[in-house]
């Protein structure tokens, strides 16, 4: 009697410790990067349509490109965003990227590129000069071979050093409007998901 009762303990104990080792792979991803934007205020991407009725949680908080300049030349390991509110392949991205961000457990720094409303251009941020110091050689020249800041672009920084840089949402998407295919949604998360492992 004393054995059996032994034995299912024993199958007891093991199957606690089999479902807390379950909960604990399900969990979301805890980072031992440090928060590089932690009590900065969350920024406005709420105000992107496509986030509108996003139910997880905010993983931007808004910055600049000084404190970005800051941050690289502290040797600081962050993620930064530029983007606006009105671009159309920046609400296609930004879904795509929170959740990579949250899955990562890395809160992400965000330029709006439109925050002044007298900016009509990438370029009419402040300290743009400092952002083409920055980030200068990972830019695309315009016509008049300027380097041009295009929306949305997402730098993955390590050690105060670019390791990837994320262009636009994925290749093959010719209208914003249009929902991405399978296909599409697959190599994008894979990619995220790739280029947030390069901080560790």
């Amino acid at each position: 009697m004393k054995k059996r009762m032994r034995i299912k303990l024993t199958a007891l104990a093991a199957i606690c410790v089999l479902l807390m080792a379950l909960v604990a792979c399900g969990s979301k991803a805890e980072s031992d990067i440090p928060d590089a934007f932690a009590g900065k205020d969350k920024s406005i991407v709420l105000g992107y349509e496509s986030m509108e009725n996003y139910s997880g949680d905010i993983m931007f908080r808004d910055t600049t490109v000084k404190e970005v300049a800051e941050k690289m030349d502290a040797g600081e390991t962050f993620v930064v965003f530029a983007s606006f509110e009105n671009c159309p392949w920046c609400n296609l991205l930004i879904p795509y990227l929170n959740d990579a961000a949250a899955e990562a457990g890395v809160t992400v720094g965000y330029i709006d590129t439109r925050a002044n409303p007298e900016w009509s251009n990438n370029m009419d941020i402040d300290d743009y000069d400092l952002f083409v110091e920055k980030f200068g050689k990972y830019l695309k020249e315009d016509d008049d071979g300027k380097p041009h800041l295009y929306t949305p672009d997402t730098y993955f920084i390590k050690n105060g050093k670019i390791v990837a840089q994320h262009v636009g949402v994925t290749p093959g998407v010719e209208n914003p409007s249009d929902p991405l295919t399978s296909e599409q949604e697959e190599k994008l998360r894979k990619d995220l998901a790739n280029e947030f492992s390069k901080l560790n």
